[in-house]
C-alpha cells in the first residue's frame, strides 16, 4: 500500500477525520471572511477532485455524483470569489 489513496481508504482514523475536515473547510469557506474562505474552499475542491480521480470505480452512478459534488463546490468557490471581488 504505497499509494496515499490506498492508505486513506485503509486507515480507520482517516474515515473519521476526512469528513470532519471536509465539513470544517466547507463551513470556513462559506462563513469565514473571504481571505480565509476562498482558500478553504479551494483546498476542499482540490481534495475532492483528487479523491474522485483516484477512485477505482469511474463508470458507475457514483462517478456522476462525484462530478455533481465537484461542480457544486466549484460553483460555491466561484460565487464566493465573485462576492468578494464585486461586493
Amino acid at each position: 500500500m504505497s499509494d496515499s489513496y490506498d492508505r486513506l481508504q485503509a486507515s480507520r482514523r482517516a474515515r473519521l477525520v476526512i469528513p470532519l475536515l471536509g465539513a470544517l473547510l466547507l463551513v470556513a469557506g462559506l462563513a469565514a471572511p473571504a481571505w480565509i474562505g476562498i482558500p478553504a474552499l479551494a483546498v476542499l475542491v482540490a481534495f475532492v477532485v483528487w479523491l474522485a480521480q483516484r477512485s477505482p470505480d469511474q463508470t458507475s452512478g457514483l462517478a456522476r455524483i462525484r462530478v455533481l459534488v465537484v461542480g457544486i463546490l466549484v460553483a460555491l468557490l466561484v460565487g464566493r470569489f465573485l462576492t468578494a471581488v464585486l461586493g
